[in-house]
């Protein structure tokens, strides 16, 4: 598969996997809108799933020279992690509570935060020292 394809591929499996977390969520913190017809088991294997969904996308993105090739910071983990992070408090605004326990205040999500902050960081700092390196060797 070229790289191109599996760019696009990935990008395609990201956009799903954000879709899909707004629409559990949304179940999870107002379950009246399905009736109670989806319990919170089905919430966490959608989570899984999105989990899953993300890792097989970010295997997917280009790698060049065991670097991801330069993604843009809406398709970076910090922007899903933010993304979740702004539903929950959304959801929570609005009068929603999450049936699965997952609040603004949950450490696993802070974790996740802290982490998706910490690598977009050292992403940051690595593909800035690459472009001096690559800059110093053409002079």
């Amino acid at each position: 598969m070229t790289l191109e394809k599996r760019l696009i591929l990935a990008r395609q499996l990201r956009i799903s996997v954000l879709i899909i977390l707004a629409v559990s969520l949304a179940f999870d913190y107002f379950p009246r809108l399905t009736g109670g017809m989806i319990e919170p088991r089905i919430i966490y294997i959608l989570l899984f799933l999105c989990f899953i969904g993300a890792v097989v996308a970010e295997l997917l993105i280009p790698r060049k020279s065991e670097r991801k090739v330069n993604v843009p910071l809406f398709e970076h983990d910090l922007f899903f992690i933010l993304y979740v992070l702004a539903f929950v408090a959304l959801y929570t605004v609005v009068g929603g509570q999450s049936q699965i326990g997952l609040t603004i205040t949950h450490p696993v999500l802070w974790i996740f935060v802290v982490y998706a902050f910490v690598k977009w960081n050292i992403d940051r700092k690595q593909a800035k020292k690459e472009e001096e390196e690559h800059s110093q060797v053409n002079r």
